[in-house]
């Protein structure tokens, strides 16, 4: 590898490393004095519902696997990425689900969920690469619903320097 080629690798390693780290939390303000009351937090768009731990399997799958429920259409592919990085590009027929808000998410996307899963269709998530978690969160929200999820953990990385297709 050149220098010239090691310039460019690190920033968009350090780039996609960064958009896999989490959001830095607002800053709260000074605590409210006597009398003061906090602002009310905002109201969720649902109700969040109980967490059935342990009803959904979490599992992962190589890249072999993947790439032959990808082709034959048995998997509803999801990328927990942030918009931005799917935009740019894709494994085909992945549509974006990323970890900020992911519950809401979630939510609005039940019955296409469950109606994969009744058409006998793996759910796949995947992120980033190995050092990325994104996908392994967004999995276990999934999880946390009731329904199967399986990690792709080598990512948008394994998968495009395998030279599979992308959108």
């Amino acid at each position: 590898m050149t220098r010239l080629q090691v310039k460019l690798t690190v920033p968009a390693l350090a780039l996609a490393l960064a958009a896999c780290a989490s959001p830095p939390k607002p800053d709260s303000g000074p605590p409210a004095t006597a009398g003061e009351t906090s602002a009310p937090k905002p109201e969720a768009e649902y109700e969040k519902p109980v967490r059935m731990n342990g009803r959904g399997k979490v599992s992962s799958i190589s890249l072999e696997k993947f790439f032959l429920l990808q082709q034959s259409g048995d998997a509803m592919i999801i990328d927990a990425r942030p918009a931005f990085f799917y935009n740019l590009a894709h494994i085909p027929g992945a549509t974006n689900l990323p970890k900020t808000n992911c519950d809401t998410r979630i939510h609005k996307r039940e019955d296409e969920i469950k109606a994969a899963l009744a058409n006998g269709k793996t759910i796949v998530v995947y992120c980033t690469n190995l050092m990325c978690h994104d996908a392994r969160t967004v999995a276990r929200h999934i999880s946390g619903f009731g329904y199967p999820a399986t990690i792709f953990s080598g990512g948008w990385e394994s998968w495009k320097n395998a030279g599979m297709p992308i959108e």
